[in-house]
């Protein structure tokens, strides 16, 4: 009797420790419930507990230069594919353990769907409901949603044609001839470097984007995936690390290098994340750094001109300089290479997890930066930017 008794007693302590890791979940769960109903509380996290706390994961990652999340993704992947066939076996070549086999299975799979939602959730996930970076800056977007449309119109039209001019600007200072489209040895690193620079500068004007430690961003191995899934770059809360497709046009990547920053930082919006990207770029003294900010900003701005008034747009629009055109007429015939059903199921799949995270909107929650543009406009011709 005894040993039968040691073998079940062992089963049991097995079973309670494949659910060791639910209180986890639930914690989670918790997290995610409280955070939305109360924001002051996701916003004094966000402030006071996850810059330290993010920082501490970042620490062994940034240590290497190549992407610890794309192997991470690449290992799970093949975990996940063992572990089903492990116990899919195990079910099939054992009738009389089938119960327990797929009961082992099972409380495994969400142990580890727990430990992982856990470490979402507090390393990104209540990030998602805390204040704005609109009201944490101080701007005033309900005046600009108030405001009337001819009025808005104006401003729009100042703010593209403005992003003109300084496209051209910034253009003609890297060389009207230079070829922007793929990067020289070392470039990556350097604009990497300078990204995480530009962020610390953007500290002084907004101390809630301070942080321990930046991650410096880093080149993704399977960039042209990344492409086909028309995806630009990716922030990894496991590891804390910003992906980079260097497959992009590289006139592409710092301002891509700054968005991944800036949820880093701990603001996931998108749009806020592309604002405080042109913002980083905007004050850099490097030339491609502005270019780059510059156009995600004239991006933004001329989809919504065109949207309001498409001959008004076309005029502005007849005005870029003609490197800058060149440019844009490169990307364009890049991007348009991986049209297709990937692209689109890739689009669908983003659009619904930006819904399930307080972004009602979806993928246009990245026009929403165009907002943000005209606040800042009206701060710098009221001589009171924040």
């Amino acid at each position: 009797m005894a040993p039968m008794d040691d073998a079940k007693n062992g089963k049991r302590r097995f079973l309670l420790k494949r659910m060791l890791p639910i209180p986890l979940g639930l914690v989670a769960l918790a997290a995610t419930l409280l955070a939305p109903a109360h924001p002051d509380w996701a916003d004094a996290y966000s402030r006071a507990v996850y810059p330290a706390l993010s920082s501490a994961a970042a620490f062994l990652p940034s240590l290497v230069p190549f992407s610890v999340a794309e192997w991470f993704v690449a290992a799970f992947l093949l975990f996940c594919l063992g572990y089903s066939a492990y116990y899919v076996r195990k079910i099939v070549v054992s009738p009389g353990e089938r119960g327990m086999a797929a009961y082992r299975g099972v409380m495994g799979a969400i142990a580890v769907c727990c430990v992982l939602c856990f470490v979402y959730a507090f390393l990104c996930g209540i990030n998602y409901h805390r204040h704005t970076f609109a009201e944490t800056a101080g701007y005033d977007l309900e005046a600009a949603a108030d405001a009337d449309p001819a009025a808005r119109q104006a401003e729009l039209e100042r703010l593209t044609a403005s992003l003109v001019e300084g496209l051209g600007q910034a253009r003609a200072q890297l060389g009207e001839d230079a070829d922007l489209f793929a990067a020289e040895p070392g470039e990556f690193e350097r604009y990497a470097g300078e990204s995480v620079a530009a962020m610390k500068r953007l500290v002084e004007r907004f101390p809630e984007l301070a942080r321990p430690l930046y991650s410096p961003p880093k080149p993704v191995l399977a960039s042209v995936l990344m492409s086909y899934a028309n995806i630009g770059g990716m922030f990894f809360p496991f590891t804390m690390e910003s992906n980079i497709n260097v497959d992009n046009p590289f006139f592409m990547v710092p301002w891509t290098m700054a968005h991944e920053l800036a949820h880093q930082c701990g603001f996931m919006r998108e749009d806020e994340a592309n604002f405080i990207a042109y913002l980083a770029c905007k004050e850099s003294d490097d030339a491609l750094m502005r270019y780059s900010g510059l156009l995600l900003a004239y991006d933004n701005a001329m989809g919504a001109l065109r949207s309001a008034d498409p001959e008004r747009a076309a005029e502005i629009a007849s005005g870029l300089a003609e490197p800058v055109r060149r440019d844009l007429a490169e990307r364009a015939e890049h991007w348009a290479q991986y049209e297709g059903p990937v692209q689109d199921v890739s689009n669908a799949a983003n659009d619904a997890y930006l819904k399930a995270n307080n972004q009602s909107d979806g993928m246009q929650s990245y026009g929403r930066m165009v907002d943000l543009l005209l606040a800042e406009q009206r701060a710098e011709e009221n001589g009171s930017a924040s």
